[in-house]
């Protein structure tokens, strides 16, 4: 993001921006010591990672799709016994 229009209530008047980390520094040293810092380069690592889908999620918190069981199953009153007459 270089070439910025001069904004004189940001830092640095707004030249010197991380755009990984949405942060601006006063000057060109501080961004560039930004860069090798660990912050900076956690926050790289973690934006390379693919995000969870909503289905994941869905699933961590045991809102999956519902487990009704096997269709064509045996039926709740068995159909094959008869009862005998006393």
């Amino acid at each position: 993001m270089k070439n910025q229009p001069i904004d004189p209530d940001k830092p640095g008047l707004g030249q010197n921006y991380c755009v990984e980390c949405a942060r601006h520094f006063i000057s060109r040293d501080a961004l560039s010591e930004h860069l090798r810092g660990k912050t900076h380069k956690k926050r790289v690592k973690l934006l390379k990672e693919e995000p969870y889908t909503q289905a994941e999620a869905d699933a961590a918190a045991g809102l999956g799709k519902p487990d009704n069981g096997k269709r064509g199953g045996r039926s709740l009153v068995p159909e094959d016994v008869t009862m005998a007459d006393e």
